[in-house]
Parts: C-alpha cells; sequence; structure tokens
C-alpha cells in the first residue's frame, strides 16, 4: 500500500460507510489524488514530492474524513460520544449519591455502568470499523438505553429533588439513544432507495418499531426489578431479561423487512403499542369508573 492508499484508508477510517460505499469512495479519491500526482510530476517534481503535495491539496485526513461522516451521517458520530460520556457521567453521579445517601458502596453496579459508556465511546472513536455494522451499534445503544432505563427504578429511592434531577438526566439520555436507533436504522434502509415518499415510510416504520421496542423493554425492565428487589436475583429475573433480549434479535428481522416492506413491518409495533396501551389505561378506567359509582 503506497502513501496515497494510506491517506485515502485514513479518510475512510472517519466514517461509518458500509464496504460498497468504502470501495466506491476509494476508487473516487485515488483517482483524484493520482491526477493530482501526475500534475505535479509534469511540473518537475519528483515523485515523493509529488506525492506530499497532492495529500496537502486533497486535506488534511481527520479533516476530510470527518466532514465526510457528517455529510454521509449527520450528527451519527456526535451522537454516539454524547451518549456514551453522558452514561459514563450518570454512573459517577450516581455513585457519589448512592455513597452519600446510603453509604454504601456500589463499586460492581458503577463499573458495569462505566464499561456500557465505555464500550459507546469506543464505537464513536472506531466508527469506520464498528459504525457500518447498523444493527451491532443498534443493539449497543438500545442495551444502553436499556440500563439506563434500569437505572430510573434505582433513583426511586433517593430524596425527591434528587430524584426529580436523575429522572430528567436519564429519561434524556434515554431519548437520545431512541434517536439514535431511528437514525441509524434509517440510515440503513438509505440503501435500497432514494425515493422520497418511501424514505418518509420506512423512518416512520422505524419510528413505530423503536416505540413498540421501548415498551416492551421498559415493561421487561419494570419486572426484572420488581423481582429483584421483592425475591432478590434468581431464574425469574432471567424471564423479562430475555423478552428484552429477544426483542433484540427480532429487531435485526424487523430492519430487513422495513428496508423492504416498511407498511408490513409497521403491524407488529402498532399492535405491541396498541396491546401495552390497552392494558395499561383500562385498569386505570375501569378504576376511575367504580369510583364514580361509589
Amino acid at each position: 500500500m503506497d502513501r496515497l492508499e494510506k491517506h485515502v484508508e485514513h479518510i475512510l477510517n472517519q466514517t461509518q460507510s458500509n464496504q460498497a460505499e468504502r470501495e466506491e469512495m476509494k476508487e473516487d479519491f485515488l483517482s483524484h489524488l493520482y491526477a493530482l500526482k501526475k500534475k505535479y510530476e509534469e511540473e518537475g517534481f519528483e515523485s515523493e514530492v509529488a506525492e506530499r503535495k497532492a495529500i496537502e491539496d486533497f486535506g488534511e485526513a481527520d479533516s476530510v474524513g470527518n466532514e465526510m461522516q457528517e455529510t454521509m451521517y449527520p450528527y451519527q458520530r456526535g451522537l454516539l460520544y454524547v451518549i456514551g460520556l453522558a452514561t459514563i457521567a450518570l454512573g459517577v453521579f450516581l455513585h457519589f449519591a448512592l455513597l452519600n445517601v446510603f453509604g454504601e458502596p456500589s463499586f460492581g453496579w458503577l463499573a458495569i455502568q462505566l464499561v456500557v459508556g465505555t464500550l459507546v465511546t469506543l464505537t464513536a472513536m472506531n466508527i469506520s470499523l464498528l459504525g457500518k455494522y447498523y444493527w451491532s451499534v443498534n443493539v449497543l445503544v438500545f442495551l444502553t438505553a436499556g440500563w439506563n432505563g434500569f437505572n430510573a427504578f434505582v433513583v426511586t429511592q433517593f430524596p425527591q429533588v434528587q430524584m426529580i434531577l436523575f429522572t430528567i438526566y436519564i429519561a434524556v439520555l434515554i431519548g437520545l439513544c431512541l434517536v439514535f436507533v431511528i437514525r441509524n436504522s434509517y440510515v440503513y434502509s438509505l440503501q435500497e432507495s432514494n425515493d422520497r415518499s418511501t424514505r418518509r415510510l420506512k423512518k416512520v416504520s422505524y419510528i413505530v418499531n423503536i416505540l413498540a421496542g421501548a415498551l416492551i423493554c421498559g415493561v421487561a425492565l419494570f419486572f426484572a426489578y420488581g423481582f429483584i428487589v421483592m425475591v432478590g436475583i434468581n431464574f425469574f429475573v432471567l424471564i423479562p431479561i430475555g423478552i428484552f433480549i429477544g426483542w433484540l434479535l427480532f429487531y435485526k428481522y424487523l430492519m430487513e423487512l422495513t428496508s423492504q416492506k416498511p407498511v408490513a413491518a409497521m403491524v407488529p409495533g402498532l399492535i405491541v403499542i396498541a396491546l401495552i396501551t390497552a392494558f395499561t389505561v383500562t385498569p386505570w378506567v375501569l378504576q376511575t369508573r367504580v369510583h364514580l359509582f361509589l
């Protein structure tokens, strides 16, 4: 690999492009660089000097690569950095809050929090290596949202002011995770279609399914937390966690289905949203009617 090829590889390492996109960009960039090199050689420069000047004209690799990433996938890398660093910060804040309120260290829990946040941050730093595997990155970010959602149940033990502040922080962080997953899934779907109406339909389909997944995982985490509080960590905790993991596996299929048949892909999500809404709202309605009757 010569100097020009290394420069192009360095540029591509700043983007989350898939293999087909990488090959296309690599061919275009190398063609332009070799043309610049030839121009300088024709002007009388030696080959090595011509290469250096061609690279200087083309632009610094990190700068060009980051610009390409933002053009092709705006805010994706920045979102990963925010999610990862905010998750790490939440772990530190909660650790000291737990020490202050309960006087007991929680190093095991803190380690998990730091590992999750660090993995997301490393994904942002190595976007070309991991970012092109859309489903894998979605799983990591959704797991981050789920873990932070579990923290939302933990902070209910804090005094009211702390509980409110941490709940708002966690809600914003989970919201950013969901935004990233929707955007990343949508980027994946763009590989198969350039039609604007189809893209819009796919975006709606992804939003519906992510919201349905968030509801499923939220309910699963609620029951997992309930089992842990009431009976401790045992076999029953694996049931809601299994549901959480099962949906993540199913979402890979939904990503592929949405890219081809967005309307059909919305059906499972709409059914889930309707069922969970019904089970949530119906008891409240019945209780209200009983109170009115009495």
